[in-house]
């Protein structure tokens, strides 16, 4: 499963385009890669096997620990261009991922559809950009 977030190389920050806009694209395309249906149906087959056996569970998110995700890159590199704040770039980047896999992620995984508008994305980057902002 791991593996399978191979499937988006990981984006690189293009100092040439706005950083806001370079995050949704990213974020869109990931959305589309984690909710696919194929990776929807591996992901459910997973958590089954993690829900009744609490050891490979923790082996499961232990080897989580050290996964990169594609927007990692993105949101390091602007870190280091000084267009966020510099931060833990893995930490950042889970914050993100928490409340766009809230949203669109966890509702196509139990109920098979996103009730989420399509909009709320960018309220996530929103609310990213407010606590990571170069300016506060």
């Amino acid at each position: 499963m791991i593996e399978r977030n191979g499937r988006m190389d990981p984006v690189p920050y293009d100092p040439d385009r706005d950083f806001v806009e370079q995050l949704q694209d990213a974020l869109r395309q990931y959305v589309a890669v984690i909710t696919e249906e194929t990776a929807l149906g591996l992901n459910r087959m997973v958590m089954s096997e993690l829900i009744r056996d609490l050891d490979r569970s923790k082996k499961f998110f232990a080897e989580t620990e050290t996964h990169a995700y594609p927007i990692t890159r993105l949101i390091s590199e602007a870190m280091e261009a000084g267009v966020i704040r510099t931060a833990d770039a893995g930490y950042a980047t889970n914050q993100l991922l928490v409340l766009v896999k809230g949203f669109f992620f966890w509702p196509e995984f139990f109920l098979g559809e996103t009730p989420t508008p399509a909009s709320t994305l960018d309220d996530c980057v929103a609310m990213f950009m407010a606590h990571y902002s170069s300016d506060s």
